[in-house]
Formats: C-alpha cells, structure tokens, sequence
C-alpha cells in the first residue's frame, strides 16, 4: 500500500562540474510521510514518447539518504527503479546520488567537457503516493560561463526553475554550457533555438533556420487555432560525427533533437538546410497538439513505472508526420510537388515491407520491438498515408468545406481542454459526421490488414497513383560474413535458385554464374548481369563440407510492385481544390 506523502516543498538541485567528471550529481528534498516509518522514491522507467521501458535507474551510483540536519538513514531496494528509506521520524528527507547515462540519446543525457544535456526522466525521483501534480522547485548549477537552455520556467536567481507539476519537470529536457542561443517571435511568443556546438550555427545557417520556425510555428498555430504555449524551444545536439540515424523527441513545450552536422546543414556558408532538418523540426513542433495535448486515453495520465500500451499510436505518430508535412507544404517550405513525393517515399516503405501489418497492431507491438516488420517505425509512414486519406475522404464528402484540420480541433477542444485522454471510439465519433463511412475504412485499413485503398481515394485529392512491376532476379540466400574467397551462407530461401542447387546453411558460395561472391556488392553485381536472364541455365560454384560442389540451376526471379505517386495532371477542378486545400500555401 503507497504510504501518503504531503506533496509540499519538494525541491531538486542538479549539478555539473567541469573537471572531467562525467556524471550529473542530484540532490533531492522531500517532506517525509506523516505516521509511517518508510518512504518510497522512484525514477521513471521510460519517456513519454519514446516507447521503451530502460530502467533510467541503472545509471545511478553513490545513492545515499539522510535527515535535512545530515543524519544518515538505511535505505534499500524495494524494485529495480524504487528506494525504500527509513525515516527515523525525520520531518524532511534529504537524497543524494550521481547518475551517468554518458549516451548520445534522446531519452538519455551525456556531459563532455564544455557541454551537457540531461532529461528529467533520468534525474528526477518522485515520491510514491504523491501523485504528480505536485509544483517543484529546481535549482541547476553549472560552470562560470555556462548557458542554460530548458523549457522549465525561470523564477528568481539564474539557475532557479519552476515547474507546475512533476509531469512538466521530467518533460523539460535542458541544456548546459557553451552552446549557441538565438530566437525568434511568432503569434507574440518567443521560439528559442539552442544548438551544440555553436560552430554548427553559422549567420547564414540561422537565416534559414529562423524562416523555418517562423513559418512552421505560424502555420501550426493557424491550424489548430493558437499557441499553447507561453514560449517555446528547440534543443538540437548537432555533433561533428558520422551518425547513422538522426531524430527527435517531443516534450511539453520544446523539443530535443540529434542530428549530425553535416545531416542537419549540407552547405553551412550558404544556409543550406539537409534535407530531414525541416521535415524533423515540423513534426515535433506539431506534437505540441497531437499527443502532448490531444493523447490517447491509455496515457492519460502518464505511469512513468509500467508501459502504457495503446492501439492508437499511428494516430498520435503517423498523422503528426503527416502534418509536419502539411505544415511544411502550406508555410511556402514545400511545394506541392515536394509534399507529394513525400507521400511517395511513405507509400513506398508501406508497400515494401514484408507483410501487411495492421497500425493499431503496430501501434502496440512497439514496444516489444518484431523483428519481421520494424513496427517501432511501420505506423509512421502507414498512419500519415491515412492521414492523407482520411483528410481527402473528409473533403470530398464535404465539397472541401471541411477537413482533417475540423477533427483535430475538435479533439483539441473535447479531450485536452477536458483533461482527458480519447480512444478510437471517440476518435470515430469526432469524424463521422464529415465521413459516414469512417467505420468500413477503420476495419479494413487501420484495424484490418487489407492493402491500402491508394487507388479509389488518391484520385480524389489530386493525387495520380501508378503501379510498375519489376523481375528482380534473386538468389536466395543470407550471406553472414566474408569467408575464404567467398561468402558464408547463414539461410535458404525455399524454393529460390539456392535451394534448387542445393545450398545449405554453413556452405560458403563461391561463385553464381560468372558473378564472384568475393566482391563485397555481389548481389547487385548479379541482379545487373541477369536482369533479362529469367530461365537461363547458370552455376552455382560452392563448398559443402569441405569440398567444392558445382551444380546447375535456372535464373529466378521475385516479382516487385512498386507504386508511385504524383500530382495528377489530369484531375478535376473539385480533385485539384482539394489538393491545394491541403497542400497549398496559405495565402
């Protein structure tokens, strides 16, 4: 049973030194319960928005307990992310400990030598019992010369924040230390722009990146009615480094993004923006609306302990990717051009995944991470392509009068300024009366696993869709690892030229046809050499057991559909209204 706390005066002081130390010192302050000898406190397991349990309380080290007068008090585990602490009687409760998660992460926090950034999910203990509405005062303290960077809300001295509630402390990530600060006014309120290291932010590099916040924060604030914010800022970790990926993560007010230098700016004399830089700004700026405000009820409120599993990810993921999208095509960024090869590149990925999987299947699976399927990423590209429809459904059925933009605000106004979260029975309720027949589409392509209807809906917004079918030639094999002029075969596919010839796992292949598998690009060396090739009689060259074995097969293929999307060129009037009312920049 959670003892009850008096959730008054709780206050936080992080610390950074810079001498070489790596990890950020906390310390913690909370009234001790009245009437009971023990004491709970708990570090989030995950961050809202990034749908992973890590245990954040594997970084801690050096976790010690005591009265505020400075008498030690026993404490030990009560679960891996929860500290049971005696109280002694004491009328407040001093916790100290280090935590060094040292990772270049969005649910994570790293300091270097000029540098650091934390989340509050990693650093930030909360009293079981409290509940979290409780207000909390933090006070972070950084090397002389120093900057601080975080949506908390400044109140008194430098370095003392305030925060509403425990839910907008762990949802304000901060910045310290030497980084570049700039911003700009949209609608009255001021958007902040940090980066590290400021050698990322050349003059020319902030005029661009300045003219996309304005236009992204005005064009957002236009579709959903106003800002719901007082001020906002965007932190991005831009490091000199190869990186393979690049990303954000959305927060109450701010955003923290990573993306390399040379992803975020391919030309930093010029101003020249890479091309995910905008696309990643659009869709973690409209997150302000769609799921930090308008969230599915099975987050409402966050249980930052257990994993909060929802059916309606795609909603809350994917069709924001579709209005980072809308944004940047109705601020002037994009043309219509630009926003339907977009949609391309979505319906490409849907179309070339390994099987239909259904989004609300993919919404919940995330977070055990298939393997067949990356459903973690599936409900992005697949959600916003339903956006798409269901925004061209909404505006046919309406002579364009209405739109998605009508749903999103209703829900904005329903559940958010309520207090409540929505599931996908309340979702339906705000669409059917733009689109009656909302229900049929929802068990066919959202809850079903039928191919999506590009055909009968695209048309309707202006959007021409074409298929093509490819004969890709294929040999059928998983090749781990280079091995002794060849490569070390690891799996078969059934019924391809490799089992035909009698490929096993363990073989090495030498040789297909006259293609060497020594070649490190050998795949598309032979997909090239007998693109034209279907039934030919060729070799395969490969040692079983230790013996080399030369066998004789026919050239196979597998049948690729690919589809494409394009403005239609030969739309109607009512087709190409709709298109430009979606796509169109505001005039």
């Amino acid at each position: 049973m959670p003892c009850a706390v008096q959730a008054q005066g709780i206050s936080y002081r992080v610390s950074v030194g810079n001498t070489g130390d790596r990890a950020f010192h906390v310390h913690a302050e909370f009234p001790a319960p009245a009437g009971r000898d023990t004491f709970l406190v708990s570090l989030p397991a995950w961050s809202p928005g990034s749908y992973e349990i890590m245990h954040y309380a594997r970084y801690v080290h050096g976790f010690s307990a005591a009265t505020a007068d400075g008498r030690p008090l026993f404490w030990d585990k009560a679960d891996q992310d929860t500290w049971r602490i005696v109280t002694g009687g004491a009328a407040r409760i001093v916790v100290e400990f280090q935590t060094d998660p040292d990772s270049v992460a969005l649910e994570l926090s790293r300091i270097g030598p000029d540098f650091a950034f934390f989340n509050g999910t990693n650093l930030f203990l909360y009293p079981e019992g409290a509940g979290f509405d409780y207000p909390a005062d933090v006070q972070l303290d950084a090397p002389a010369g120093w900057r601080i960077a975080t949506g908390l809300r400044p109140e008194g001295e430098p370095g003392h924040y305030r925060a509403a509630s425990y839910h907008d402390l762990v949802d304000s990530p901060t910045f310290l230390g030497k980084f570049a600060l700039d911003s700009v006014a949209v609608d009255g309120h001021a958007v902040r722009f940090a980066i590290y290291p400021d050698s990322a932010l050349t003059p020319a590099v902030w005029d661009s990146v300045a003219d996309a916040l304005r236009r992204i924060a005005a064009t957002q604030n236009r579709i959903m009615g106003g800002a719901p914010y007082d001020d906002y800022t965007v932190l991005l970790y831009s490091p000199a480094a190869d990186m393979e990926w690049a990303g954000g993560l959305e927060h109450r007010n701010s955003q923290l993004d990573i993306i390399a230098q040379g992803f975020f700016a391919t030309d930093r004399r010029r101003g020249v923006l890479g091309e995910f830089t905008r696309p990643l700004l659009s869709h973690e700026f409209f997150h302000l609306w769609n799921v930090k405000r308008i969230r599915p009820a099975a987050m409402w409120p966050y249980d930052y302990a257990h994993e909060q599993v929802t059916p309606l990810l795609w909603w809350s993921e994917g069709v924001t990717d579709y209005y980072g999208d809308v944004t940047l095509a109705r601020s002037g960024l994009w043309t219509v051009e630009q926003f339907v090869a977009s949609m391309d590149a979505n319906a490409q990925q849907v179309e070339g995944a390994a099987e239909i999987v259904a989004v609300e299947d993919a919404s919940i699976d995330t977070w055990i991470h298939p393997t067949w399927v990356d459903e973690a990423q599936y409900y992005y590209p697949k959600g916003s392509l339903l956006g798409l429809m269901l925004d061209i459904r909404i505006r046919e059925a309406t002579g364009n009068r209405h739109s998605l933009d009508d749903v999103m605000r209703t829900l904005l106004a329903d559940f958010w300024q309520r207090g409540r979260g929505f599931t996908t029975e309340d979702l339906l309720d705000r669409i059917r009366p733009w689109d009656p027949g909302v229900d049929e589409f929802y068990r066919r392509y959202i809850r079903g696993r039928e191919a999506l209807p590009y055909d009968s809906v695209l048309p309707g917004g202006g959007i021409a869709v074409e298929w093509h079918e490819e004969r890709i030639p294929m040999v059928g094999v998983g090749a781990e690892k280079p091995e002794q002029g060849g490569v070390l075969v690891s799996e078969v596919t059934p019924g391809s030229f490799a089992d035909a010839v009698g490929l096993q796992p363990g073989d090495v292949l030498l040789r297909v046809g006259d293609v060497a598998t020594s070649n490190p690009v050998w795949p598309l060396i032979f997909r090239t050499r007998y693109a034209a090739a279907e039934g030919r009689a060729i070799q395969a060259v490969y040692r079983h057991a230790g013996r080399e074995v030369v066998r004789s097969g026919t050239v196979r293929v597998r049948i690729a559909r690919a589809i494409a999307l394009r403005p239609d060129a030969r739309a109607s009037a009512a087709a190409r209204a709709i298109l430009e009312g979606i796509a169109g920049a505001a005039r």
